[in-house]
């Protein structure tokens, strides 16, 4: 795996979150609020945990420091949301851009992993932040859907290549 890899990679993983942030666009405030009794709970919640996981992950693999700042102060309505996500995305564009193969296979570990958990891989960080983000996305997809009968869309790879002409 090398940079164009990553590149490819999270381009179609913020393709992907644009298109959930238009699917929790479509819902009501009730019901982007409302708790469901799954996972993150509330369509909300999910949209802020993934926007964490992808800030956190990407602001350690560039500084080595750890920073949660979604969680004592979340973005409380979608259009800050969308502006949290915006730098996010164009934080970790710049870094996937910047990627070599030595940052790709230099060995991470967060500071809160136990003694058990061994360190990873930047390349293996990286894969997981576009794995979980899928994992969450389908969650609460599955939740606008089924509770709300609201839009989703298919977030398949091959879908990303056929709307992008990739």
């Amino acid at each position: 795996m090398d940079k164009d890899f990553f590149v490819r990679l999270y381009d179609y993983n913020f393709w992907a979150d644009h298109k959930f942030f238009e699917c929790i666009m479509a819902l009501t405030d009730e019901q982007y609020r409302q708790n469901l009794d799954f996972s993150a709970g509330p369509i909300h919640n999910h949209a802020v945990h993934i926007l964490a996981v992808e800030y956190w992950w990407i602001h350690f693999l560039k500084t080595g420091e750890l920073d949660f700042p979604y969680e004592d102060n979340p973005p409380t309505t979608r259009e800050d949301l969308r502006r949290e996500w915006d730098k996010v995305e164009a934080q970790a564009r710049a870094y996937v851009a910047t990627l070599t193969p030595a940052e790709l296979a230099r060995t991470v570990k967060p500071s809160f992993w136990g003694d058990d958990e061994a360190p990873v891989t930047v390349w293996q960080a990286l894969f997981q932040v576009v794995n979980h983000s899928m994992d969450h996305r389908t969650q609460a997809l599955t939740m606008i859907y089924t509770q709300f009968g609201g839009p989703t869309f298919e977030q398949d790879f091959l879908n990303y290549l056929e709307e992008t002409n990739g």
